[in-house]
């Protein structure tokens, strides 16, 4: 039961960011720093479910 809270928290947390990343400018240093943070933890879960 934690792991199901644990993704379901860590799921609405990068939705809530991917939120908020889109209202910025899209030249902006901070939405290109997100979304290589976002590309980073994507791969990385894609690298565990393998």
């Amino acid at each position: 039961m934690q792991v199901k809270t644990f993704l379901l928290t860590l799921g609405v947390g990068m939705a809530a960011g991917g939120a908020i990343a889109l209202m910025l400018p899209p030249h902006s240093k901070v939405r290109s720093t997100v979304q290589k943070a976002a590309d980073s933890v994507e791969q990385s879960v894609s690298n565990m479910m393998q």
